[in-house]
This record gives C-alpha cells, sequence and structure tokens, in this order.
C-alpha cells in the first residue's frame, strides 16, 4: 500500500530533505565554531606565554581562558549549548559567566529551538509517523479489507502488531542510517574516536522512541471511525507532548523555584566579598587580625621576619575567601537548577518528546550536568594557576613597597601553567541524572505495547 501510494514517496523525500539539511546547517556551524576555537584557543595560549616578566598577581590578572570541547555526537544534539556558551574567561577574585553565547544573538525564533538533527528526529519525524499510520487501518475498516484478513484466518493482534512493526522498522532504518552518516562526518571534523556506547545508546532510545509513536498511531486508527478523526487526535497528542506539556513543565519549575537574577546574584557576592578579606589591602581589619595570628604563629614580631611575603599569603587567603562566596552562592543556584530539573522529569512522564530530549543531551554530552561539571571544572582550573602564582609571590618575593616593582615572575611559570582541558565525564555519570527519564521511556514501551495488545480485541470492523 504504501508503495503504491505516492504522497509515501513524497513523505520520504520530505524528510530525506530536512535531514540533510538539518545536517548540513549543523556542520558548517560546528566546523566554523570549532576553527574558532581552535584560533582563539592558540592566540590565549600565546599570548599568555609571551607576556612580559611581571609581577605574579599582575601576571595572574592577565587571565587564561577556558574553552569548551564539543563531542561528535553534540553534532547531532548540541543540547544546552547555545544558552550557556562555549568558553569562560578566568582571573583572579571572581568567577566570570560563560561567553560567546548564541542564544543572546538570535531573535524570538531561538526559542522554539535550533533546526538540527536532534530537532528534526523528536519533533519533524512523529509528525511524518502520524501521516503514514493515521489511515493504516481505519481505511481497511472502511473499505472492508480487513474483514478480507479476517477470513483468512489472522488475528487482530497479529494486524496491529504486524502494521506497528512495518512503520517501526522503516523508521528504525532512517535513524541507524542518520545516525551513521552523523557519526562519520563528526569523526572526520573532530578527529577522533566515536564513543561507541553513547552512540549505541543514542541510537535505541529513538528506536524505542519511534516504536511508542508507531503504537500510538496504529492503535488511534484502529480505535477511529474515520481518517479525519484519526488524524485530528494524533496531532491533538503530538501538539499537548511536544509543544504544551514542555513549555507548562518549564513555566511550573520556574514558579515552584524561581532563578534569582543576574544582577541580584552579582550584587549578593560583591556584598559578601566586600564584607570580607581584601587581598589588596593588608592594612585592612581583617588584614591585621590575619597579621596578628600569623606573627604568633610562626613566633615572629614583624612581618619582614617572615619567611614568606605576608602580602602574598593575604592574596591568597583573600582568594580563598572569594571563592568560597561564590561556592555559596553557586551552590544555591545549582540546588534551584536541580529542583527545577526534577519538577520537568516529572511532566516528562506524559511527554515521550520530553523524555527522548534529556536521554538525548546526556548520551550526546550536552545536558545541564555537563555544563555545570565544565564551568566546576574551568574555576578548578582558575583556582590552581592563581594559587600557583601567589605562592610565587610569597615564596620569591619580599615584603613591602618594593615587591611589587623589583621583583617579576620567570616566563618558565608561565609555561608550567598547562593550557587548560575538560575532561570528558563517562556514560555511566551522565545517565546517572536521566534515570527517571529512562524509566519513563520504557513505561511507554510497555504501555505501547499493553494497549496494541489490550485494544486489539476492542476494534469493530464495519
Amino acid at each position: 500500500m504504501w508503495r503504491r501510494d505516492r504522497r509515501t514517496v513524497w513523505l520520504f523525500a520530505t524528510l530525506a530533505v530536512l535531514s540533510v539539511l538539518a545536517l548540513l546547517f549543523q556542520l558548517g556551524d560546528t566546523n566554523k565554531k570549532l576553527s574558532q576555537r581552535k584560533t582563539a584557543q592558540e592566540a590565549s595560549r600565546r599570548a599568555w606565554l609571551q607576556q612580559g616578566e611581571k609581577h605574579p598577581h599582575i601576571a595572574a590578572h592577565f587571565g587564561n581562558y577556558a574553552y569548551k570541547q564539543p563531542s561528535i555526537l553534540s553534532l547531532f544534539d548540541p543540547g544546552l549549548t547555545a544558552y550557556t556558551g562555549t568558553s569562560v574567561y578566568l582571573e583572579p577574585h571572581r568567577q566570570n559567566d560563560f561567553l560567546l553565547n548564541e542564544s543572546g544573538e538570535q531573535d524570538t525564533g531561538a526559542r522554539f529551538g535550533a533546526f538540527t538533527p536532534s530537532f528534526v528526529c523528536q519533533f519533524i519525524v512523529p509528525l511524518l509517523i502520524i501521516l503514514l499510520t493515521f489511515n493504516i487501518v481505519v481505511s481497511d475498516k472502511l473499505h472492508g479489507t480487513y474483514a478480507l484478513y479476517l477470513a483468512q484466518g489472522v488475528s487482530g493482534r497479529q494486524i496491529l502488531f504486524a502494521k506497528a512493526s512495518a512503520a517501526t522498522i522503516i523508521f528504525a532504518a532512517f535513524i541507524t542510517v542518520y545516525l551513521l552518516l552523523t557519526a562519520a562526518t563528526g569523526g572526520i571534523i573532530f578527529s577522533s574516536h566515536l564513543p561507541v556506547a553513547a552512540f549505541l545508546y543514542l541510537w535505541l532510545a529513538y528506536l524505542l522512541y519511534y516504536f511508542i509513536w508507531c503504537s500510538i498511531g496504529v492503535m488511534v486508527s484502529a480505535l477511529s471511525k474515520t481518517s479525519g478523526a484519526s488524524v485530528s487526535l494524533l496531532l491533538l497528542f503530538w501538539i499537548i507532548s511536544s509543544v504544551i506539556l514542555p513549555k507548562w513543565a518549564a513555566s511550573a519549575a520556574e514558579s515552584a523555584f524561581p532563578l534569582t537574577t543576574n544582577y541580584a546574584f552579582k550584587k549578593r557576592v560583591a556584598e559578601d566579598i566586600a564584607n570580607g578579606l581584601n587581598g589588596h589591602d593588608v592594612a585592612s581589619d581583617r588584614a591585621k587580625r590575619l597579621e596578628d595570628s600569623v606573627l604568633k604563629a610562626e613566633g615572629v614580631d614583624s612581618l619582614q621576619h617572615l619567611k614568606f611575603n605576608f602580602e602574598g599569603y593575604v592574596m591568597q587567603r583573600a582568594e580563598e575567601y572569594s571563592s568560597n562566596v561564590y561556592d555559596m552562592h553557586f551552590k544555591t543556584i545549582y540546588n534551584t537548577l536541580e529542583n527545577q530539573q526534577k519538577v520537568q522529569s516529572l511532566f516528562s512522564l506524559g511527554s515521550p518528546p520530553m523524555l527522548l530530549r534529556a536521554l538525548s543531551m546526556a548520551a550526546s554530552n550536552a545536558s545541564l550536568e555537563t555544563e555545570i561539571r565544565f564551568q566546576q571544572d574551568a574555576e578548578a582550573y582558575r583556582r590552581g594557576f592563581v594559587q600557583t602564582l601567589n605562592e610565587d609571590m610569597m615564596k620569591n618575593s619580599t615584603w613591602g613597597a618594593e615587591s611589587w616593582k623589583g621583583y617579576k615572575v620567570k616566563k618558565s611559570l608561565y609555561r608550567h601553567i598547562h593550557t587548560f582541558e575538560a575532561p570528558t565525564q563517562t556514560l555511566t555519570w551522565r545517565l546517572g541524572f536521566v534515570r527517571t527519564e529512562e524509566t519513563g521511556l520504557l513505561f511507554w514501551v510497555f504501555l505501547s505495547i499493553g494497549s496494541l495488545l489490550f485494544f486489539s480485541r476492542k476494534v469493530f470492523y464495519k
């Protein structure tokens, strides 16, 4: 029937064109970003190494950049990268925001998602499944063909499962070819090996997702009296699960656990740091109390008799204090995001597209948790190189105004501070945050099978 119907040819031609266009757009965008990132990273490193000899703390303020390294599968699903940015500037005393955030440069169309391979597979393919399956059973009922099937001794259960399987096989072939094509092109531009386990997990998740949609399409077609009613119900389910429910979930999560504004966050951090230890003012009250405790601990009566430069010591202690302030406030932010994520996970149990989106981002190393982990890794690197330079100031410079004019850090220390390389978290670690979504997807699979079994007995034929 599909082979004879020219609409099927146009349907799959449309799918092929959309899929290739999405892959080409994402390929060009990713290739451009990789080139820009590589150029910027090399320029940043070169500037760091070529900076002149200067005081250690001034060298620390020259700063470094941390660049996010995307995976091959991020070519298929870039996830939250467009909203969190791809790089961050690292300097003493503060944690900066992510840079190169694409969503801030786009219009309101960005709210509906970027035109990526994952967008096509998550939202466009179900529409094509609906067009392929909405009359797959009801047409047989209306034309009396179903009675001929039954007369041959075939059960209604066999017919429904055969039709659902036929549709699933077609789209399983599509996602298999599409993922292999994406992985092959990604391997070329990334010059790295394919994460096989994550690739297979992604393939299985999309395969189950398409089985759910094909089963729903067959079941609704079997229970409907007309093709119009069938397609209307299926489109209504797509709108609710793909558009309305994700919007409700986001609104409910934000209402239940509101996130502080960027202005309020920075204001609180600045106030807490201002009320703490100022590394640039060794004459402040807190610095004086710290001075008394250090002199007592070291058993000397003046700062000149210390074995290290007290200014460098204060600088490092102030850095640790400001880092603790940031940790405290960022922990609040992370807890809020985690709570919002839990609310959306509960809503996703009623929406297969929401379930798949979370699993797809986790497998592609582009979920919320991986973005937070990148920021934490970048922060650990920032603290490390700042501490290295502060300790160099402590050990090698002397107390007094001349320490800022006389001592200069050696260039060899610049080379000792390596370029930041973000470690890639394991698939097991990433999937640990989407257990609810995994359970939900399996629930929909078993619900689809159970529904086909149950309603195969409830179908009436004319």
